[in-house]
């Protein structure tokens, strides 16, 4: 720290480095230039104060951008399907608005006519708020800007309510009698991996990027990494056998492939670069073409909704609320999910082994089996 006074006027202080950052020698040095400023009449404070604005009017948002990719856009902070719809929201609407500009001149009116000019729906406006406010949280970070001028910023005020969200569907028992028994009309390969989505409440795109190294069919075990992952923490799922035998059936018909479900066309496997999985939709693809084709007379669907009837025939069935919330991977709240710290649980298990059953039932014309009670399969607690 460097005390000095200019003239009469009041004493300043001048902050030259933290130790060990900057060494004894080093901070004596700068305190030595920094008097002989003094004695010129400058104000050192004042001059490393111009520098740095002049420092932060040099960022243009085309290089804010590049830093924040680099740096935040990472595999390990987010989910790739994220990675690609925030570079989308930067590529396809923030650089051909604001690339060219200084970071510290954009206001929230910019930010403003952005969005209003982009013409997107709500969803993904609100989509593109988020990526942009991400981006002026990083330059806060870098001390480019002192505050984001996304806050404040509301969409109701710029596109109005928000749409209703679409309800998820709970396929009823006899909607899986009518749909399980002919499923294969969405292909062979499609057909039990909508069996294996349905037993074991993943989502569709950690069932789509699964990796046989994972897959443990000895054991009854499947690990969806942390890179597969919405909320970034891996997790394990337990496999009955009847899943196993599922399973066994796509490592069979995938061949060489590392993945479970390889990429079909050679266009895919050439983009990636080699093997592949298939693409995150191609199951929801295949259904939406069976209802077009008219193959399937029930209640429209999409591959997500495997977990919302999963979770209302399983609460049916007498399985607690906590267990049926982990076996679709739903933190657990409160203290109970603080200190229950196991990757495999007993419990999900039993509660996927009913599950199983029922699916099986309804495939094969059996009559389901019986409800549990509700203590049966319960949540313990964490020894």
């Amino acid at each position: 720290m460097l005390r000095y006074r200019i003239g009469k006027g009041r004493r300043r202080e001048l902050t030259i480095g933290n130790y060990p950052d900057i060494s004894l020698a080093a901070a004596r040095e700068k305190a030595r230039s920094y008097r002989v400023a003094i004695d010129e009449g400058r104000d050192p404070a004042i001059e490393k104060q111009e520098e740095k604005q002049r420092v932060q009017a040099a960022w243009l948002m085309r290089e804010l951008v590049g830093d924040f990719r680099e740096k935040c856009l990472v595999p390990s902070a987010y989910a790739a399907n994220t990675i690609k719809y925030r570079n989308y929201d930067l590529d396809g609407v923030v650089l051909p608005a604001l690339g060219s500009r200084p970071v510290q001149r954009i206001t929230a009116v910019d930010v403003v006519a952005m969005l209003t000019d982009c013409n997107r729906t709500w969803t993904i406006t609100k989509r593109i708020l988020t990526t942009t406010s991400k981006l002026f949280d990083h330059a806060c970070g870098l001390q480019i800007i002192a505050s984001n001028p996304c806050v404040g910023i509301r969409l109701s005020a710029l596109k109005g309510k928000r749409p209703a969200v679409r309800k998820r569907v709970m396929l009823t028992e006899k909607e899986l009698r009518v749909l399980l028994p002919g499923a294969d009309f969405i292909g062979e390969e499609n057909a039990m991996a909508f069996r294996i989505l349905l037993a074991t409440c993943v989502r569709g795109i950690e069932l789509a990027r699964a990796r046989k190294e994972h897959v443990f069919l000895d054991r009854g075990l499947w690990w969806v990494p942390d890179e597969d992952v919405k909320t970034r923490s891996g997790f394990l799922v337990p496999l009955v056998p009847i899943v196993v035998e599922w399973f066994r059936a796509l490592f069979e018909w995938s061949g060489e492939s590392e993945y479970v479900l390889p990429a079909r066309h050679e266009r895919r496997r050439r983009n990636a670069g080699g093997d592949t999985h298939v693409g995150p939709t191609t199951l929801w693809a295949a259904i939406t073409r069976a209802f077009k084709r008219g193959d399937i007379s029930i209640t429209k669907f999409t591959p997500h909704d495997t977990r919302s009837t999963a979770k209302g025939h399983m609460r049916n069935m007498g399985i607690s609320n906590a267990i049926s919330e982990i076996a679709l991977n739903h933190k657990v709240r409160g203290m109970e999910g603080i200190y229950d710290v196991r990757e495999e649980i007993p419990e999900r298990r039993e509660a996927l082994t009913k599950w199983a059953e029922f699916i099986v039932a309804c495939e094969t014309g059996m009559p389901a089996p019986a409800p549990v009670s509700a203590n049966i399969i319960a949540l313990r607690s964490a020894a």
